[in-house]
């Protein structure tokens, strides 16, 4: 397994096919994508799961964590969660946060993740702004 900086085009189109299906890649396009850092594993040359992070001052959110379907359950995501972290640390970060789904907070507060009263809809979907504090 590699974590290393993505191609960008590349993480656009695991976006589409994991989170999106049904939409084209320009659904998942985000406006500031150009200052997001995109980070994704490699499993045997492959890549199997992404992930975008924004720096704001001394906080940093992630978006649009994806990992293929056929990959999931064998800790792809959960090694960039954890690279992450370690990113934050090296970083002297004060604070990581996300718009969770609502079916995936479980899965971000085995990382230290909590949530807040800050809650919305969007696309179809139920979101909880989530964070960890350093």
């Amino acid at each position: 397994m590699i974590i290393t900086e993505v191609p960008y085009h590349d993480v656009l189109t695991m976006r589409q096919q994991v989170m999106y299906p049904d939409k084209d890649t320009e659904f998942v396009k985000l406006s500031d994508d150009d200052r997001g850092l995109h980070i994704g594993v490699y499993e045997k040359d492959e890549l199997v799961s992404v992930m975008s992070i924004f720096l704001h001052g001394r906080d940093v959110q992630f978006r649009k964590l994806a990992t293929r379907n056929d990959m999931q359950g064998k800790g792809f995501a959960s090694a960039l969660m954890q690279w992450l972290i370690d990113y934050a640390n090296d970083m002297k970060l004060n604070r990581l946060w996300c718009n969770a789904r609502i079916n995936a907070t479980g899965f971000y507060s085995k990382f230290g993740y909590e949530e807040t009263d800050e809650r919305f809809s969007k696309n179809g979907y139920e979101y909880v702004v989530m964070e960890r504090k350093f």
